[in-house]
């Protein structure tokens, strides 16, 4: 058998690429640890501010931010050196089978011979057209699986979300002003509909207006504010009502969310459409174990349990 498995050539591209796979591992570990941190802070900033998605979970948000933000070069990199250290072995195993296979169908040719300048030659630029079959492999996975936009990312880990508690609102509790929708018409939402339990407050934090809150129990509350009769809500007394100035966005309206999970959701749904109430954005069907919808600053999601 060839003594090319111990060149010295041969040995420095084994090196090489042992030392490659290393500096790049390291380089996507190191990466990956930093983006964790990242992301985890900028979590928990938004759970400060209640800017967070409650269709979201912190592991689903890291994990989202990781691949949209990993450097995929350094991890093809190292996994692509890692193949080929992996696979050289083996591919020089078969090789030389295949070689001596030839020298004894020439009839033992010197042509042929083991360790001679054809065998060499052969053993050589086999393993290089190998290696570059592995390399083109590992570039075409790297086009190929490119991740998308922080938002397609952030979708994805909300299609696989699955409430842990019957009711969630967010931020907590959820403000609803009395408007062109009337007190009646969210009593049938909140209370018949969704089956929350009403409480009425005369004289909401001595401001003199009125509120129904609801609750399943929990610390979960929605408020329906009901100005009192003649007079209107003000910025001092109501202030989520108007814009809110965060440190990182510009002056924008509080959004509310409210997830339920229900036996019944697909009927829940088609109870609430029959209200008559004003709704944009609605997804799902039947067939769904979701059903959403906006209402002015508050966007609703049912989930069949």
């Amino acid at each position: 058998m060839s003594d090319f498995f111990r060149g010295i050539s041969f040995m420095w591209a084994i090196g090489g690429l042992a030392a490659l796979a290393c500096v790049f591992g390291f380089w996507a570990f190191w990466a990956r640890r930093r983006l964790g941190v990242e992301a985890a802070t900028d979590w928990d900033y938004q759970i400060a501010n209640n800017m967070q998605d409650l269709r979201l979970t912190k592991a689903a948000f890291v994990r989202a931010y990781r691949k949209v933000n990993m450097p995929r070069f350094s991890m093809y990199m190292a996994g692509g050196a890692l193949l080929i250290l992996a696979l050289t072995p083996i591919a020089f195993a078969l090789i030389n089978v295949g070689l001596w296979g030839v020298w004894k169908f020439s009839g033992e040719s010197r042509v042929f011979e083991p360790g001679y300048l054809v065998w060499e030659f052969s053993i050589f630029f086999a393993l290089i057209a190998i290696w570059a079959l592995i390399g083109a492999f590992v570039a075409r996975k790297y086009h190929a699986g490119g991740p998308g936009l922080m938002r397609d990312e952030l979708i994805e880990e909300r299609a696989g979300f699955v409430p842990v508690r019957p009711l969630v609102v967010g931020a907590n509790p959820v403000h609803i002003q009395v408007g062109t929708t009337n007190r009646a018409a969210y009593r049938k939402l909140f209370e018949s509909a969704l089956g929350l339990e009403r409480q009425a407050v005369k004289n909401w934090n001595g401001t003199g207006h009125g509120c129904d809150i609801y609750s399943d129990g929990s610390d979960m509350e929605i408020c329906v504010h009901n100005p009192a009769k003649g007079k209107t809500l003000d910025k001092d007394s109501h202030p989520f009502f108007f814009t809110k100035q965060h440190a990182r966005e510009d002056a924008i309206e509080i959004e509310y969310s409210i997830i339920l999970k229900l036996e019944n959701a697909h009927a829940v749904f088609e109870d609430i459409v029959g209200l008559g109430l004003p709704m944009d954005k609605k997804t799902g069907n039947k067939t769904s174990r979701l059903r959403s919808f906006r209402h002015e600053s508050v966007s609703l999601y049912l989930y069949q349990q």
